[in-house]
């Protein structure tokens, strides 16, 4: 019997490819944005976006959760041919990505003079709340894009985000070297800059991505009909992307935020130790947000199968999808190990010799967790697909917050173990949450065939 099998895998292939090329253009503006204050600024500054990020992150995942229940109610809808949902999805759900993103939006702004009382070393926080402030602003065009992403997406067309996500991550890295040193006629910002920097990127993605669906013929009828006027608006609908949106929303905040106290865990150490955490933190979350493309094409593929009631083809491609992960995330960790003391070297000046060390370790870690970070969220896909999301929310907050948080500030703070210590627990919180997410979807789609039997 093959491992893989050639026709879910070339279709999940060919769904996830430009999705992962798109994953990586959105990381790349954090990970250059990382490389680039750290060579041109230093271990301090780094501290500070890193600081930044994990504050943004927290709140921002809250508003992408919710733009996830458009793609599986998409994908059915497309499978029946069903035009009126499709359009209905798309202006529901920009209203509701809208309105969560103001509100995140102005939480971040309340809630950022809270950071001079969170017990981090002093010197960071005036350039993190600088950089935040900026940062807070860019929640709002980037979930006009999500919206439009995630339509695209769930109607199986994934190359024109790919294409938006390139361009824009270009623009991102050229003005982060004018910006932040400030070349031409522009002052000298700091981290101040590299935040500008991806404001502005973050506005170029909607644009340029809703030209390109207003010309692909797969998705051009669906802009020119998108509407918000409020005859269109149901209750149910918003109510169903609610129940879908909300738990997604928050399973995917459990995690982040989990990385996030991780941050301010190793805080309470050193600076060098949120330093050292946020490189191995963006090498993992490089390779985490590839695997977001099987994620995406198992959501699509399956959620395609439960419109044609199909569950014998839905249970099969969520285990390849989960195999064709196993088998990427071998290499990923291969890569890590190899690398671990060349990698850190991008991230911080060569004089940094403390940082770079203990990011060399941290990355063994890493390493060894790419197998279960990979699998629980294609497992979450899957899940998804079947629009199965209030449990699986249950699931990751136990995994990261009754399991993963008490460990880490155990072993990080208490054993004074440092990030080292904090990255162990997150390893094998990832790993809990693994195996319960594939248990789930297993029993799931066995309950779907026994019913259909």
């Amino acid at each position: 019997m093959k491992f893989l099998d050639k026709n879910y895998t070339r279709e999940a292939l060919t769904l996830a490819l430009p999705v992962m090329i798109t994953q990586v253009g959105q990381v790349s503006v954090n990970l250059f944005d990382n490389i680039i204050v750290g060579q041109l600024l230093g271990a301090d500054a780094l501290a500070s976006v890193s600081l930044g990020n994990a504050v943004f992150f927290s709140i921002f995942v809250l508003a992408l959760g919710f733009s996830f229940a458009i793609p599986p109610l998409v994908s059915e809808a497309h499978s029946k041919n069903d035009r009126k949902t499709i359009n209905s999805v798309f202006s529901h759900g920009f209203v509701i990505n809208m309105s969560v993103g103001i509100i995140l939006m102005a939480l971040l702004f309340l809630g950022m003079p809270l950071l001079y009382k969170s017990s981090q070393p002093a010197n960071i926080i005036p350039n993190t709340v600088d950089f935040l402030s900026i940062m807070a602003i860019s929640i709002l065009p980037f979930m006009a894009f999500q919206t439009l992403r995630e339509v695209s997406e769930g109607l199986s067309y994934t190359i024109g985000v790919t294409k938006a996500t390139i361009f824009a991550n270009i623009i991102n890295i050229v003005l982060n070297y004018v910006f932040i040193k400030g070349l031409w006629i522009f002052p000298e910002m700091g981290v101040k800059g590299s935040a500008i920097a991806s404001l502005i990127a973050r506005i170029f993605m909607v644009i340029f991505l809703y030209y390109v669906l207003l010309k692909e013929e797969k998705t051009k009828q669906y802009i020119k009909d998108f509407s918000l006027k409020i005859s269109i608006f149901s209750k149910n609908m918003f109510e169903k992307m609610i129940r879908i949106g909300l738990p997604t929303a928050l399973q995917m905040f459990f995690e982040v935020t989990a990385f996030a106290c991780a941050a301010f865990i190793c805080g309470l150490i050193s600076s060098h130790d949120i330093a050292s955490h946020q490189i191995a933190l963006s090498m993992a979350s490089f390779t985490f947000n590839l695997c977001i493309g099987f994620s995406v094409a198992s959501t699509v593929m399956i959620g395609r199968k439960l419109g044609e009631q199909d569950f014998v083809g839905l249970r099969k491609i969520g285990i390849n999808n989960m195999k064709i992960t196993f088998l990427f995330m071998c290499f990923c960790g291969l890569v890590f190990i190899i690398g671990r003391d060349i990698l850190p070297t991008f991230f911080t000046k060569s004089e940094e010799v403390e940082v770079i060390a203990l990011a060399s370790k941290l990355m063994i870690i890493a390493a060894l967790f790419q197998l279960s970070d990979g699998i629980q969220v294609t497992a979450l896909g899957c899940l998804r697909g079947l629009q199965d999301v209030k449990i699986p929310s249950i699931y990751t907050f136990f995994a990261y917050w009754i399991f993963t948080i008490p460990l880490g500030y155990y072993l990080c703070y208490i054993l004074k173990m440092g990030a080292f210590g904090m990255w162990i627990a997150l390893g094998l919180g990832l790993t809990l949450s693994a195996v319960m997410l594939v248990m789930r979807f297993l029993n799931q789609s066995k309950k779907r065939l026994n019913h259909n039997a």
